[in-house]
């Protein structure tokens, strides 16, 4: 695409915005709802917790290979290691007592640090738009530079911390893996409890075909439909953007070039949804030329925003893009954690939404110019001359989306199937799953959204689309309304109490 073109599309797709819902021909590629066309709401039942019902996922956890990976962490405990847990004030005590116990079971011993955290700003309607930050604002919730905990590590003489829970792991001479379970469900309802030789074997399938894949096309009923190249050289990009990987993000396959946006790829289609890393906002769709957003229509403040982004970015070269700007389609990341749950909180703060993005079959798109900063010096050397206002990149998530690849035969092969992953239905997969119990239960997802018009009854675009929040905040409500009565029950009580004993703060 010519910078004459692309600059008109922008141009074109920014002043057409004003149209609304009924004029603009991307909202008619809603479906509308047919029973059973969708896989039905599932969530699991919660019920009170204690540190000894955390204790067989804790085990399970610290005898997992520690490989940096972000989205399925892994300890490795071996005898007389030491260890430096650093997490939040708000950090539920139970998972830390449960991981601090089956790290001394296994011969380790571990110290707990928490640092004051102000607690998170509640909410009362859609604040995804938070994620799209403007210059002068700030994301995130502190905690530290990395120059500060590898102090810590050094002085303790730590041979392992476990802190953070979002992006690359940083690069350390020392052990660092995440501890993102910061509440006893998402604990308990996550792939830290899951076997480590299917989680592997999952992986190393689903690594395989992408690495086979040479068109890639997905379509969801809230609006997606793209389709993109994957070249064989793709595989090779990623692990130079990601080195000492084997497979880059388990967990999270990248089935566009994680981080880069290669011409190659040609993707082209639009991408919608109400959700992102940070929390809900009113349907937003992006029209994609040849990997870059040519046009927004929707989103409500989040829309708003990432246009004014993509204004101030529009003249800036970032190191490895096609083109100027900083609207680059550069994540598809499908999840692979099959027993992730929504957050009961996601209704209550910003950023507990990012949480499910690593269900299984659950894509989490992203657009923008993130790289992989901290393993690549010259990109780090750029960002450090230029202090570009604009960085980073937005998200969209999708639920229910059917992706194809064809392969290098010509044969095309379903990889998620209406939000199911289909590697889940494997032979090869479920025979290592009946090891540890019925593959039926061990490969079955323990949480499905429930979304109007989509797999409940109800029209999309006027039920959910403009005001997700609304939704969502109601069911979450009903859920933690069901968990304090069973607290209660448990307890042999009338009233759960203020902790509601499931994670909830």
């Amino acid at each position: 695409m010519s910078k004459r073109w692309y600059r008109l599309a922008l141009l074109f797709g920014f002043a057409v915005i004003g149209l609304g819902w009924a004029g603009s021909p991307v909202f008619a590629q809603v479906k509308n709802y047919t029973p059973g066309e969708y896989p039905a709401p599932r969530i699991p039942e919660y019920k009170a917790l204690t540190v000894e019902d955390l204790m067989p996922t804790a085990r399970t956890l610290v005898r997992k290979p520690a490989e940096r990976q972000p989205l399925e962490p892994g300890y490795g405990i071996k005898p007389g290691e030491r260890v430096l847990i650093m997490v939040s004030s708000a950090f539920d005590n139970r998972v830390l007592d449960a991981i601090v116990r089956a790290i001394a079971e296994a011969g380790g011993t571990a110290d707990v640090m928490k640092t004051y955290t102000p607690p998170r700003p509640t909410s009362s309607a859609n604040h995804g738009h938070t994620e799209a930050r403007l210059p002068g604002e700030r994301g995130g919730f502190g905690g530290g530079s990395n120059d500060i905990r590898r102090d810590l590590v050094a002085l303790g003489k730590y041979d392992l911390l476990l802190n953070g829970s979002g992006g690359p792991v940083p690069n350390t001479q020392f052990g660092w893996e995440y501890i993102p379970w910061d509440t006893a469900d998402k604990f308990l309802y996550s792939q830290a409890g899951f076997p480590y030789e299917l989680q592997r074997a999952m992986d190393l399938k689903s690594w395989e075909l992408l690495g086979e894949a040479r068109k890639i096309h997905a379509t969801d009923p809230e609006g997606v439909d793209i389709t993109w190249n994957f070249l064989p050289q793709f595989i090779g990009m990623m692990r130079e953007e990601f080195p000492g990987y084997d497979i880059v993000l388990a967990g999270h396959l990248g089935s566009f070039p994680e981080f880069l946006s290669p011409p190659e790829a040609k993707a082209n289609g639009v991408i919608a949804g109400t959700i992102n890393h940070t929390g809900t906002f009113p349907r937003i769709v992006l029209t994609v030329q040849d990997n870059a957003i040519v046009k927004i229509d929707g989103g409500g403040q989040y829309g708003e925003r990432w246009k004014k982004r993509l204004e101030i970015c529009k003249d800036v070269q970032y190191p490895g893009f096609p083109g100027k700007g900083c609207g680059w389609f550069e994540e598809a990341a499908v999840g692979s954690d099959v027993w992730r749950v929504r957050e009961l909180a996601i209704a209550d703060h910003s950023g507990a939404a990012s949480w499910e993005r690593g269900r299984s079959g659950v894509i989490h798109w992203g657009l923008g110019v993130s790289r992989n900063s901290m393993y690549l010096p010259a990109v780090r050397q750029w960002e450090e001359k230029n202090q570009p206002e604009i960085t980073g990149h937005q998200h969209v998530h999708t639920y229910f989306t059917t992706m194809d690849f064809t392969m290098a035969d010509g044969k095309v092969q379903r990889i998620i199937d209406k939000g199911h992953l289909t590697l889940l239905d494997d032979p090869e997969i479920r025979k290592i799953a009946a090891k540890y119990g019925n593959p039926d239960e061990m490969l079955t997802e323990k949480w499905i959204p429930a979304v109007p018009g989509i797999n409940v009854p109800g029209d999309y675009l006027t039920d959910y689309a403009p005001d997700p929040y609304k939704v969502i905040a109601a069911q979450q409500a009903e859920r933690k309304k069901k968990i304090q009565v069973t607290a209660g029950v448990e307890k042999g009580t009338d009233e759960a109490g203020s902790n509601m004993q499931a994670g909830v703060r």
